[in-house]
């Protein structure tokens, strides 16, 4: 429930490189971001779910450098975990062995 509240804030950084790369002025781009995120944040605040993958990939200005399609696999942020799931799935398992003797 949290990653999926506040992993779309992580993804960003992936999108405003990619406009960049796609020839995007990135100071202009920041700020697009910026604002859509301040947005979203409220939106969370008042309880609702994180509408910031949806608003990147409509953004008109992103949309001049990136299919939406795109945008939507830079905003994918479940790559962001890391090992997580390698070291939790490693940390039950000691704890189990623990446990079990």
């Amino acid at each position: 429930r949290n990653f999926a509240a506040y992993g779309p804030f992580a993804a960003t950084e992936r999108v405003l490189m990619a406009l960049g790369k796609a020839g995007a002025d990135r100071q202009e781009m920041h700020e697009h971001i910026r604002g859509l995120t301040m947005r979203a944040w409220e939106s969370l605040r008042a309880g609702e779910p994180n509408p910031l993958i949806e608003w990147v990939a409509a953004n008109p200005e992103f949309l001049r450098y990136l299919s939406a399609v795109e945008l939507r696999s830079l905003m994918d942020a479940s790559g962001h975990v890391g090992d997580a799931p390698t070291r939790a799935k490693a940390l039950v398992e000691d704890i189990w062995k623990t446990v079990k003797t």
